[in-house]
Order: C-alpha cells, then sequence, then structure tokens
C-alpha cells in the first residue's frame, strides 16, 4: 500500500476519534461546558508548546489554524486545528508529529487555548526516482539531471512542496525540449520497513513521467479576419521567437505570445495549436485575437515626475496603429502639465515605434520629433528637439540583457526671467545681464545604455536585481553646428549607475517586499562651453548644460525629506550638480491583499533615504551624505501605486541655525517645522 493511503486512513481514524470525543463532551458537558458550545466565550490567547524540538516558528502554527479568528472561541474549529496542525507537519517530512491540546477557562468568559506539539524525527529521502525517462537523448538527460538544478536531493527531509516542486521541474524541461505533450503522475511516497537502524525515518519518493514524442514547431497561420486592413502574415510572423521546423518549446511559445502583444493593431493575441502531424511529428499553430480600431483618439489625464517634481494635467493622443501598412505605430501627442505658478510645460510631439528592424525582432526603434515651452526656476525655455533610439535585445542567459543607442539633437532658447549676475573673464569684474535675454544653445547627445534585469515584474518588483550603466556624450557635433552657426553648445562626458534590488519577505511575495536602490553618477565637462548672449558682445564661459541632463537630488524619488532641487552642498543646488551619490532602503507592505473590497489595494511603506549633490567629485565628503527616515501610503493602481510619503531629516548634514543635524536632538515644534516633508507622487519610488 502507498504510503499517502496509509496515512490518510490513520489520518481519518484520528478525525472520527476527535469528532466523536467532541461529541460527546458536548453530549455530557456541565454548566461550563454547555457555555463553551453555546459560543459565549471569546479567546484569551493561544498558546503553543514544542516538546523537545522546535523547527518551526509560532508565526507558522498561527497562520494554519483558525482558533482566534473569529469572534467567539470555536470548539469545533478548536479540534480541527489539531489535524491542520498534522497535516502541516506531515507536509514537511515530519510523519509521527502528535499535537495535544488543553483549555483553561477564566473569569468573563474567556478561554486560553493551549497547542502541544511533539514534533519527532523527521523523513529522510533515501532515494529519489525518476520513471518514464529512460529514452531520452542524452542532451535532454543532462539538462534534466543536472545536480545545479535539483530542488530536492537524497539525504533531504522529505518536503510535499519540493517534492511537487522537482517534479514540475522536470515537467517544464521536458515541455522546453520538444515533449510538448508530456505528463507527470502524482508522486509516490514510500515509508521504508527495517530493522536496519540506518533504515529509520527514510521514504522513497518515485517521479513517474510520460514523454509521448517529440515535436517541432510546424506553420503557423493568422487565423484572424484581416480583410478590414490587410494585416500581412509575414510581418506578424517577425514577432515570433520561433521558426518552422525548431525543436518546440514551451517558454518559447510564451515568449512569442508576449511578443504578439508588441503589435498594437492586435488586440489580446494569443498562439492556439490548430493540429497535432504525428507523422513528421510537428505542431501546426495560428495567431488569434481581434483587430484594434487603426485610429484612435483618446483623452488623458496625465501625473508625472519631472526630475523629481510631481507635474499633473491633461493630454490628448491620436494614433495610428498600423502605419503605412505595417506593425509599426505612429502617435501624436499634445499635453499641458503644472507643478506650480512658476513650473508648467506645454509640449507636442510625434512618435514612431517600429517593433522590429532588419528582419528581427530583437533590434526594435523608436523615432521621436516634438518641441517643448516650459518654465523653471529662472528661466522660460523654448525646445525643439529629435530623437532616435535603438534597442538591442540579447540572449536571456547573459548578464546584459538589453543594450539602447540614442542620439538626440535639439535646440534650446532661454530667455531669462530676472537679471542674470555672470562672471566677465575680460574685466574680472561682475557683470549683470538685464531681463528678457536670451541664449540659444545647440545640443547633439549621443546614449548608451547597457542594462541588466532579473526582475519578476516591473509594474510590482517583488524578487531580482535591475542594474543600468548609461555613458552620455555631448559635443561631437556640437563643435561643428557651434561654428558654423556661431551658436552656444555643450560639451560634456556623463556616466551614471543605478542598482535596484528587490528581496521577498514572506512567502507570498506580493505581501511584503524590502526593496534598495543605489545611485552614482558624475558629469565630466570639458572643451569650451561658450555662452552666446542676445544683445551682448561679450561671450561668456560658463557652465553650460542643460538642467534637464544634470543630475539633481531631492524630492519623490530621492531623499524624501528634502523637495525637489532643494538638496546639495552648493548654492544654486537648484541648476543642478555634476556628482550624485545617493539610495535608499524601502520596506512594501500589503496587509489587506487577501481580503476582498477597496482596502485590498490599500499598502504602507517604511524607508530609509540617504545621499547628496556636490558640484564635483572632488568636494566629496562622507559627512556631506543626508538620511531621512519616513512612512508612506500606497494604494495600487492599473498604472502603479498613488503614493504619499512622510519623511523627517535624520541627519541633516546642513542644519538651519538653531536646530540640531541629528533628528531627535531638536524639540517636537522644530522638527515639523525645519525637519519634515510630505512628497507626493505616482509609480514606485524605484
Amino acid at each position: 500500500m502507498g504510503f499517502f493511503n496509509y496515512c490518510d486512513l490513520i489520518k481519518t481514524l484520528k478525525l472520527f476519534c476527535i469528532l466523536f470525543l467532541a461529541f460527546s463532551a458536548f453530549s455530557y458537558a456541565q454548566e461550563d461546558e454547555q457555555e463553551l458550545s453555546a459560543g459565549n466565550l471569546t479567546t484569551d490567547e493561544i498558546n503553543i508548546t514544542f516538546k523537545n524540538t522546535k523547527s518551526f516558528d509560532d508565526e507558522e502554527i498561527q497562520a494554519i489554524i483558525k482558533t482566534g479568528n473569529a469572534e467567539f472561541f470555536n470548539y469545533d474549529d478548536f479540534a480541527l486545528d489539531i489535524i491542520r496542525i498534522e497535516k502541516f507537519y506531515f507536509d514537511n517530512g515530519f510523519f509521527d508529529a502528535e499535537v495535544d491540546t488543553a483549555t483553561t477557562l477564566l473569569k468573563d468568559n474567556e478561554i486560553i487555548a493551549n497547542f502541544i506539539i511533539s514534533e519527532n524525527s523527521p523523513y529522510r529521502i533515501k532515494d529519489m526516482t525518476y520513471t518514464g525517462l529512460d529514452n531520452l537523448p542524452e542532451e535532454i538527460r543532462k539538462a534534466v539531471f543536472n545536480n545545479e538544478s535539483y530542488l530536492v536531493k537524497n539525504g533531504d527531509v522529505y518536503s510535499k512542496n519540493k517534492v511537487f516542486g522537482e517534479s514540475n521541474r522536470v515537467l517544464k524541461e521536458l515541455q522546453n525540449n520538444g515533449y510538448a505533450f508530456s505528463t507527470q503522475s502524482v508522486p509516490v511516497i514510500s515509508k521504508i520497513e527495517s530493522a536496519n537502524p540506518e533504515m529509520k525515518s527514510k521514504v522513497i519518493v518515485e517521479l513517474g513521467f510520460t514523454t509521448f514524442g517529440r515535436y517541432r514547431f510546424g506553420k503557423t497561420k493568422l487565423g484572424i479576419k484581416n480583410g478590414k486592413y490587410s494585416i500581412g502574415m509575414e510581418n506578424v510572423l517577425y514577432e515570433l521567437e520561433y521558426k518552422e521546423g525548431q525543436i518546440y518549446s514551451k517558454e518559447v511559445l510564451l515568449q512569442s505570445e508576449n511578443r504578439l502583444n508588441r503589435v498594437s493593431i492586435l488586440e489580446n493575441p494569443r498562439l492556439q495549436i490548430t493540429d497535432v502531424d504525428t507523422v513528421n511529428m510537428k505542431i501546426n499553430f495560428s495567431v488569434l485575437g481581434r483587430l484594434r480600431n487603426k485610429y484612435e483618439l483618446q483623452p488623458e489625464l496625465l501625473g508625472y515626475d519631472i526630475q523629481n517634481e510631481f507635474y499633473a494635467g491633461i493630454g490628448l493622443t491620436f494614433s495610428d496603429l498600423y502605419f503605412l501598412n505595417d506593425t509599426r505605430t505612429f502617435k501624436i501627442n499634445v499635453k499641458g502639465l503644472i507643478n506650480s505658478l512658476d513650473n508648467y510645460r506645454m509640449e507636442l510631439s510625434m512618435d514612431i515605434f517600429q517593433p522590429h528592424l532588419f528582419r528581427t525582432n530583437k533590434i526594435s526603434g523608436n523615432l521621436n520629433i516634438g518641441g517643448d515651452i516650459y518654465s523653471i526656476i529662472d528661466y522660460r525655455v523654448e525646445d525643439i528637439n529629435g530623437k532616435a533610439t535603438l534597442r538591442y535585445e540579447l540572449p536571456r542567459y547573459t548578464y546584459i540583457n538589453s543594450i539602447l543607442a540614442s542620439w538626440e539633437l535639439s535646440n534650446e532658447r532661454y530667455t531669462f526671467k530676472f537679471p542674470l549676475i555672470v562672471w566677465d573673464e575680460t574685466t574680472q569684474a561682475i557683470d549683470t545681464i538685464g531681463t528678457g535675454s536670451f541664449v540659444n544653445i545647440f545640443n547633439s547627445i549621443l546614449g548608451f545604455t547597457m542594462i541588466h534585469s532579473k526582475v519578476d515584474n516591473f509594474q510590482f518588483p517583488q524578487r531580482g536585481i535591475y542594474q543600468s550603466f548609461l555613458i552620455e556624450e555631448s559635443g561631437l557635433l556640437g563643435d561643428l553646428i557651434g561654428e558654423i552657426f556661431d551658436i552656444s553648445h555643450t560639451n560634456y562626458v556623463k556616466l551614471s549607475f543605478n542598482n535596484n534590488m528587490y528581496f521577498p519577505l514572506t512567502s507570498n511575495p506580493e505581501k511584503s517586499v524590502l526593496g534598495n536602490k543605489l545611485l552614482i553618477g558624475q558629469i565630466f565637462d570639458y572643451g569650451d562651453n561658450i555662452v552666446k548672449l542676445s544683445g551682448e558682445d561679450q561671450d561668456y564661459n560658463t557652465d553650460l548644460i542643460p538642467l534637464e541632463y544634470r543630475f539633481i537630488s531631492g524630492g519623490s524619488t530621492s531623499v524624501r525629506a528634502w523637495n525637489a532641487k532643494k538638496l546639495g552642498t552648493f548654492p544654486n543646488r537648484e541648476y543642478g550638480g555634476n556628482f550624485i551619490f545617493e539610495g535608499s532602503f524601502e520596506h512594501r507592505t500589503r496587509p489587506f491583499l487577501n481580503t476582498k473590497g477597496y482596502f485590498k489595494d490599500l499598502g504602507f511603506v517604511t524607508f530609509l533615504d540617504y545621499g547628496n549633490l556636490w558640484e564635483e567629485i572632488k568636494y566629496f565628503k562622507i559627512s556631506d551624505i543626508a538620511v531621512a527616515i519616513g512612512t508612506g501610503i500606497r494604494y495600487y493602481t492599473i498604472v502603479g501605486p498613488v503614493r504619499l510619503d512622510f519623511a523627517f531629516k535624520l541627519y541633516d548634514y546642513d542644519p538651519a541655525p538653531g536646530t540640531d543635524k541629528w533628528l531627535f536632538s531638536n524639540n517636537i515644534k522644530t522638527i515639523f517645522k525645519d525637519k519634515f516633508a510630505i512628497q507626493f507622487g505616482i509609480g514606485h519610488t524605484f
């Protein structure tokens, strides 16, 4: 008899006995017991006691039982909790675990529930056997029986979850190597009965599989009625990760379905088996789904973090989802955004996205042309720009997953709202430039970004790591254009490294996650950054790097106890700096995730932020690193969390007069006046 069947019989008898005793106790109860059965008792506390050994925390046992979850003490739940605890121990290899209970009746109709657990010795796996895999090709056997891939091995304590996980791992390897219709049997667990003491508390685990045959991808056809827009199958086939004749892989099939979602004209595209050719061992597919309208006009309510400041506004987007009879997308967008009466933006942009270039879906392209009018600090800026971006996706097993290359051209006209104070190198004196003067700046910026990403979910990251390495250069073309048209231009090289890591803290990773961010960046000026001002004969050699390309610190996605552009170790920090070092630790929790209603999407965070901004790296000092602590509220939506954070300056590197650097050395009034900030935003801080 299989060990599972034997244990099921024993458990059934135990349950019958417990229910019988419980029924008997209720039948012959005295007055106190009648009160207990009438549901008049409340649970005062629950005690869990372990005899000899303790392999699990009290919290893990508390999560299993139902006693204490209801308003009143329920004796039926209390009796069944014995079975629940024993099943938990059985599933984790403690087949001989025993659970006893006791109650203590207190005054005021309160009761103490006691669970006494005797774990006894856990059972270990003597042999893991795999059946049905004898005829696999050698390369498949190496993948299946890779010692580094095993989830459970000989000598491990038996665990139901790990055994089923190992069975699923093998099945996944089979289905990703051609065995499309392979199946698995329920694992068989056999207890060893032997007088040999070395065989005591040992089990044999048998995993059985049926492989059937090894298949290849066959033909794929478009199963969508495409007469309306004459969608070409050739363009859709570019998005598939497989080719006809390639060994079948379930993982590749799912990747292909995901890529089909990049074809904007297709709504809910999916791949479905049309027929199986058992002679040639091929599986044929159809692309199913529906066609969207080719043209869309969509109004928008907008919320953005721009340079750590939150902007809200409205927009309107016109889209052509099958532009020039191809799967490329064309969009025209206009939007108005406002942060304050002094900070606002009007933007117009045209964007073309091509999901595949050079006859491969590993390279995609984006072309954007637009114009902006915006007001920031002391300037009003008019900007005409264009940017071309290529994205190259590398195989998943390489450390660098994707590479982005971009070229941006822009002409920005800065008009000064207030008189500008500058240093005249010729006269060696301060000069004042009046309101209304302006400067035209030409930028030619080449960017190169390498990305390593093992994050499980970009919208709600729960585990994994994301890293980006940026190199940006401005000046190679700018020098030439500046000489020809006598226009201001910039010369700099920008380097930055960003590292985000996520660690789940509970068995359900969506409920509790620890996130960590680190950002390091440096800008190197080179050449002559000459400012040519309107109405001025004198040129000025000054820092000309536009604000949007410089580093800024403070704000809703930075060190949150300082408002946007208010953190920095030098005057005029609102114009940005050349060296940044900052990071964050953030604990994200969603305690009501398993409930229903509006509270399900409510979450909370606690965080510690650190960092600062320096004019140059040579001025960096550890004592200048600011530290913030705080807490926040999150409400999770389809576009990401809406967040509200409350932050305090734990360590203020440059405290205001009359205040102390350390938060708790100040009185409450000072803390909330000078050491406190509220931040609002949409989306995760990192």
